[in-house]
């Protein structure tokens, strides 16, 4: 008899010791997936079904507070309970809980003066435990529930409240992650109208600069200092487009014009574009480029960011005298592994610290730490690069003998298959070009003036309307060849423009032109879709917009 005894406690412990470890088994499951939520939604559902499983219950509620009521959000029960109803806090059991701070644990609700009889008639319950969600200041509470007179074990108690507490740090962290999801939000509007309003005053001082130039060239005391400004301003078009950009990458905002394209071609115009740059730094640039195009499938504008930031940055860490090696070269695939481009940009600079290169492609990594600050920059430049080079499926290292010995920085990208000779390109030749009518939309009226002033140079025939509506009626008086329209306009923005004058026949060779402040990723978009042909951001160097303008010959041809 007492070995019976014995054999049957042993089997009753083994059977608790297995039921512990299968119910804690599902509570740590239930730990791991709430820790990755990002929604109350998502918490509620892994709750009601995990809370069931935990106390075999034959139903639960979870029951969030709204104000001075109770709010039965969700449940997971054999018959219907109280989902989306609310109640007064101190007419339920929840609230109760919540008000008391602590577990309701009752055997029979007709036997207990805090059920509201009436509410449960109508239901299966008849014995139920209500443990408020985070003791200290209730948010909520979570609900169990029997068919059958039922007293809660204090395993059944500890495994809710080990529920609740969990479920308490979930909800505060979801709260945590919208409240930044929503600041995060808020800075990128902030740094979208930061940049709108730094291009507006900066867009009619560029066109001054520029027209300068053109009528008194680039020598002399004069000339010198019209160069100097128009590279500080380049230069601070720059920080606010990185800033932009960095912004757009992080969370997914850039998309990609994929084109198939020359890299030597593309490479060869930056390195024109950073002439003057070069020049004034007394820099030697020894170029190693195939004498054969290498084709591949990039966003040309994106790539020219690319090898720009590369090369900004050489001359940035450089000194006087110095040299930057430009390589580009076609690596073959071998093993299954596609044909590959490499571009080089090396310095013979001041070197990287071993210390940051592990960080260096980090947003706000500056190589510059001295109290100075004599080179500038945010830090995003190399950011930014290896964003982009990843969104074209390639990648980008950087390396470094040392401190005075230069950076190398290498660019991979996947190729086209072939090799193949250039393509005659559609040439404009001086004689083909006239003088065009062109119509700026602006309500800047220094940006109108000084774009209508270097347009005339180049001998356009320019009017100027300063709002949506009179830009409208202007055009369809005017019949200009060329719009050239800003975005944010009053009485009627710029893509209000640009949609209704798509849908008059008499532009249907004109070319639209946005030139705005706006310069993200999503402006760019929805210019395109309203019938703009291209996206152009202020200060707009004139060679880009000339050329812009040069469309209307091939378009019209």
């Amino acid at each position: 008899m007492k070995n019976i005894l014995q054999t049957s406690i042993s089997q009753e412990r083994n059977s608790h010791q297995s039921y512990n470890i299968s119910s804690y088994n599902r509570l740590l499951s239930v730990v791991k997936d709430l820790a990755c939520v990002r929604t109350i939604e998502e918490i509620i559902e892994i709750v009601r079904l995990a809370a069931r499983d935990l106390t075999n219950a034959d139903g639960v509620t979870f029951v969030l507070r709204d104000g001075e009521c109770c709010h039965y959000v969700d449940e997971n029960a054999i018959g219907p309970l109280w989902k989306g109803m609310r109640f007064p806090l101190k007419s339920c059991i929840s609230g109760w809980a919540m008000l008391n701070r602590q577990a309701a644990v009752i055997e029979d609700i007709y036997q207990d003066a805090r059920i509201p009889i009436d509410a449960y008639k109508v239901t299966f319950v008849k014995s139920l435990v209500m443990v408020p969600i985070r003791v200290s200041d209730p948010l909520g509470a979570i609900g169990a529930y029997w068919s059958t007179k039922h007293r809660a074990t204090p395993e059944e108690i500890e495994l809710l409240e080990i529920l609740t507490d969990t479920t308490a740090v979930a909800i505060a962290n979801v709260q945590l992650f919208q409240k930044l999801t929503n600041q995060n939000a808020l800075k990128d509007k902030f740094i979208a109208m930061l940049a709108h309003e730094l291009r507006n005053p900066v867009a009619p001082i560029s066109n001054g600069v520029q027209l300068l130039k053109l009528k008194l060239g680039e020598t002399g005391s004069v000339g010198e200092t019209v160069l100097m400004m128009q590279h500080q301003i380049k230069h601070l078009s720059k920080l606010i487009d990185d800033l932009l950009d960095v912004s757009s990458i992080t969370y997914g905002k850039i998309s990609l014009n994929i084109e198939k394209v020359n890299l030597v071609e593309l490479v060869r115009q930056s390195l024109n574009n950073h002439a003057q740059a070069i020049k004034k730094s007394n820099l030697t640039v020894v170029e190693n480029l195939p004498n054969k195009p290498l084709w591949a499938y990039v966003d040309p504008t994106r790539f020219f960011q690319v090898f720009g930031n590369l090369l900004d940055n050489a001359l940035k860490f450089s000194k006087p005298d110095g040299t930057i090696w430009v390589d580009l070269s076609f690596i073959p695939g071998e093993n299954g592994l596609g044909n590959v481009g490499v571009l080089s940009v090396r310095d013979s600079g001041i070197g990287i610290d071993p210390t940051i290169l592990p960080e260096l492609f980090e947003p706000f990594t500056q190589a510059d730490r001295s109290l100075d600050r004599s080179r500038g920059g945010l830090g995003l430049g190399l950011s930014v690069v290896k964003s982009l080079v990843e969104l074209h499926g390639g990648n980008v290292e950087a390396s470094s003998r040392g401190i005075n010995l230069g950076a190398e920085f290498k660019v991979t990208l996947p190729m086209c298959e072939e090799i193949t000779t250039l393509d005659n390109d559609l040439e404009i030749t001086e004689a083909a070009k006239k003088s065009l009518k062109i119509l700026v939309i602006e309500d800047n009226e220094d940006s109108a003036v000084t774009l209508k002033a270097v347009l005339e140079y180049f001998g356009h025939e320019v009017s100027i309307a300063k709002n949506g509506i009179s830009g409208v009626e202007t055009a369809r008086e005017f019949e200009p060849h060329v719009i050239i329209c800003d975005i944010g306009l009053p009485k009627m923005d710029g893509f209000a423009v640009a949609r209704e004058l798509s849908k008059d026949p008499k532009f249907t060779r004109s070319i639209l032109i946005a030139l705005t402040g706006y310069g993200g990723q999503m402006d760019k978009e929805l210019a395109l879709k309203s019938g703009f042909k291209c996206h152009l951001t202020k200060p707009v160097d004139f060679e880009i917009l000339t050329a812009e303008i040069d469309q209307y010959f091939l378009v019209s041809a």
